[in-house]
């Protein structure tokens, strides 16, 4: 399979920041070191973050025009480093990657959180090194999971960074089997948050300001749909949510156990405050790059609430995710797919208002 890899690929690169793409032809990475693989790519998800790449958030952290975009990487192992068969991975596996890459596993981080808040990371796939709107790949044997053949590659990569951050999410709520959880934002993180808390267990309730979201939360199988759901598109709306969920499900101490929130708008922490329980936790992954959130300091002390945020899982828990997708028939809603040439048409299709689930460049 070696023989076959050709020396340059066809790669979409950010042009200029808030400039969109363009297709090239780069060299492939086939240079690997001990923990490097390269990866055939067979899909790619584009994620808000790469949005925020293309718009220059990232510059101060490494990312510069001529970047390969996309943390949402699967494919076929084409090649492998000298150390990769100690992470079990071989020519021939289906494997997805966090944008993880090359931790040193040695520092307080690696030890005691996780790997991927490495505090002498190389680099993050398509944030500030080449991601997966490419050909091909060079990831970190360490970092990637194996891709259960029932996943089908479209809906497969965008698990590499929206179900694995809302899965790490959910884990770091600590919401348990019976628990009230709500997913505030059902787009490409919510969407599949609802479904892994319903396969975790949870009774799940889905909010969000469009009804494209609780259409997308209701589309999946029977067993993995939301308990209750609300479209919160005005203050009446909203006030009218707040006043029901902060009086339901418990005759003492009501309100919701959890929350993870997974869209930006900066009043989204106070609101869902409102009707989480005393000493419920919040877990906010929606990160927005152009103010700071708000939060309620009286329902935070008097309710002794705990407000949290988490990047993603750890390599270890992205297998976990993607096994747990896989045996409970979750599926991730891919609106779209776009070959690499189409790049610009799916970095202005993301950008509607309308957007479900995610979109996806194939090869």
């Amino acid at each position: 399979m070696t023989d076959q890899i050709p020396k340059s690929m066809r790669a979409a690169v950010v042009k200029d920041f808030n400039k969109g793409y363009e297709v090239r032809d780069v060299d492939v990475p086939t240079d690997l070191g001990p923990n490097d693989i390269l990866v055939k790519i067979a899909a790619a998800g584009y994620c808000h973050t790469d949005l925020q790449v293309e718009q220059g958030v990232y510059e101060s952290s490494g990312a510069k025009p001529g970047l390969v975009g996309s943390h949402e990487p699967a494919g076929e192992v084409v090649k492998v480093g000298s150390a990769a068969d100690k992470s079990g991975i071989h020519v021939g596996d289906r494997v997805g990657s966090i944008n993880t890459y090359a931790f040193c596993g040695e520092c307080n981080a690696c030890k005691t959180q996780g790997q991927q808040l490495c505090e002498k990371l190389v680099g993050m796939l398509g944030l500030t090194i080449n991601g997966g709107f490419a050909q091909y790949m060079k990831a970190d044997a360490r970092v990637v999971a194996k891709i259960p053949d029932s996943v089908p590659w479209a809906e497969a990569a965008p698990l590499f960074c929206a179900g694995a951050t809302v899965y790490g999410a959910l884990l770091a709520s600590g919401v348990k089997p019976g628990q009230w959880l709500a997913i505030v934002g059902i787009g490409g993180l919510g969407h599949l948050g609802v479904q892994y808390g319903k396969a975790l267990g949870a009774k799940v309730v889905a909010i969000d300001n469009r009804k494209e979201g609780v259409e997308t939360a209701l589309s999946v199988p029977e067993h993995l749909r939301p308990d209750k759901t609300f479209v919160v598109d005005s203050a009446e709306a909203e006030k009218k949510v707040v006043e029901e969920l902060q009086s339901s499900f418990y005759d003492s101490n009501p309100g919701v156990d959890r929350v993870v929130i997974n869209a930006e708008a900066r009043g989204l922490i106070k609101f869902s405050q409102q009707f989480l329980r005393k000493g419920g936790v919040l877990v906010d992954v929606g990160l927005p790059s152009e103010w700071t959130l708000e939060v309620d300091p009286f329902a935070l002390s008097f309710k002794e609430q705990t407000v949290k945020g988490r990047l993603i899982c750890t390599p270890e828990q992205s297998q976990d995710m993607i096994n747990l997708h896989a045996k409970h028939g979750c599926k991730c809603y891919i609106e779209k797919t776009y070959g690499v040439e189409q790049i610009n048409e799916m970095y202005e299709h993301y950008q509607r208002k309308d957007l479900k689930g995610r979109l996806c460049m194939v090869f």
